[in-house]
Formats: C-alpha cells, structure tokens, sequence
C-alpha cells in the first residue's frame, strides 16, 4: 500500500514495507511540485495539472503498487463528537448518525460523504459512547479520488490529514522509553501556507492549533528582506 499526500505545492508518494522484525522500512518516494493556483486552500483549481503531476510522481516512484491511502484537508472536512446509547446495532448507529449529522452539517445529507467512528466508553456519561463522525462534500471526496484514479491507482483509504498526524504521532510515541507513557510529546508541521502545533500526552490531545503561515510565506519574507527574486 502506497500513502499519496496532495498539499497545495506539491504531491509527495511513500511506500512502506516491513522488515523482518515487523519495523516499518521506506521503499520508495517521490515528489512533484505543482504551480502556484493548481491547488487554493484544499480546493483542486486545475485538476488535469494535478493529474499529471500525481501520474510523474507514481512514474518516478518506480512503485507496482495499485492501493493507495489519501487524505482530506482539514478544512474539507467537519467533524463532531457526538454521544450515542451505548450498545447500538450498526444499522441504528447509522441512523443516530444521520439525524445528529443534520444539526451540525450546513449542507444536504445527499451532497455529503458521511462517516464515523465509535471512539469508546463516554467518560462523562454512564451508558453513552463517544462517537466522532465526519463529512465532506461530495465533489471534494471525488476529487481526490479522481487525482487517484487518474494514475491508475485505487483508493481504499481517504482519512484527514490531522487524524492522520496523530496516528503517525502515535505510532512514534509507541517507540518512546515506557512507550511514551506521561511523556509531553509535540508535532510540529510546516507547510507551504499553513504551520500547525499539536501537543499530546498519554493519548489525549492537550493543544491543537493551525496557523495560516508557511514556507511560502517565509520564503517571501527572506527574498524581500534579501532583495532576491523569487
């Protein structure tokens, strides 16, 4: 399985394998810029561009691999936890689900790709679980499965980069001394527009924040101080 990550400078393209010891080990990447204005907070501005671009970097990669994991961007995405009576069939979840999502979803179920997850027992009330749903727009969704498929690769994952942030964050924290335990662990993003904090400690998220400034903008604010072109 491949990850492909789409920002709004560039698509970057993992391969991960595993060693004989279970460790996870990079085989391949790959990377491709995209021009500035193929890709506007999240939105896909000019997709056959991008398409080339997500087809050169799966060329490049050299990969044989067809499955491939993706991610909306945060601001694509709604999420809410919500609590739900604690044993549920799967079927009455659903429709709990949708009739909750109708509150905090400005747009019509129809036009929406709707998920969730039942996180686990409520911590404030007895009987309930923490269930945390998300939605996007359709068109968005397709998007990127589109960019996928164009390369020839199929989708059988698409999270949130945040929530993908974490798991990774996790899996790293799982390698600490007394795997992390009380341990104050930070991530630290910098992107091309956007530069996000996020601190946990024993799995719970203490500080979570996204700042609309990146690379991009330090990279102009160095060549105007410099007087380089850029």
């Amino acid at each position: 399985m491949i990850g492909l990550d789409i920002s709004s400078s560039s698509v970057k393209l993992v391969e991960l394998g595993q060693s004989a010891s279970g460790e996870y080990v990079l085989e391949r990447f790959a990377a491709e810029s995209f021009e500035k204005g193929w890709i506007t907070d999240g939105q896909i501005e000019k997709f056959d561009e991008v398409a080339d671009a997500v087809r050169r970097v799966v060329t490049k990669s050299g990969t044989k691999t067809k499955q491939v994991v993706l991610a909306m961007p945060q601001s694509a995405v709604i999420t809410k936890k919500i609590m739900l009576p604690a044993g549920l069939r799967e079927e009455e979840l659903e429709l709990q689900v949708e009739s909750e999502a109708n509150q905090y979803i400005p747009f019509s179920l129809d036009e929406v790709s709707l998920d969730f997850s039942v996180i686990g027992p409520s911590p404030t009330s007895v009987g309930d679980v923490e269930v945390l749903i998300a939605a996007s727009r359709k068109d968005r969704v397709q998007d990127r499965q589109g960019l996928a498929e164009a390369a020839g690769l199929k989708p059988v994952v698409l999270d949130i980069e945040s929530h993908a942030s974490r798991l990774a964050m996790g899996r790293l924290i799982e390698a600490l001394p007394n795997e992390g335990k009380d341990a104050l662990v930070a991530l630290f993003e910098i992107g091309a527009d956007t530069t996000s904090l996020k601190v946990l400690r024993d799995d719970e998220m203490l500080y979570d924040r996204d700042q609309a400034f990146g690379g991009s903008q330090l990279t102009q604010l160095i060549s105007r101080q410099y007087g380089f072109s850029f």
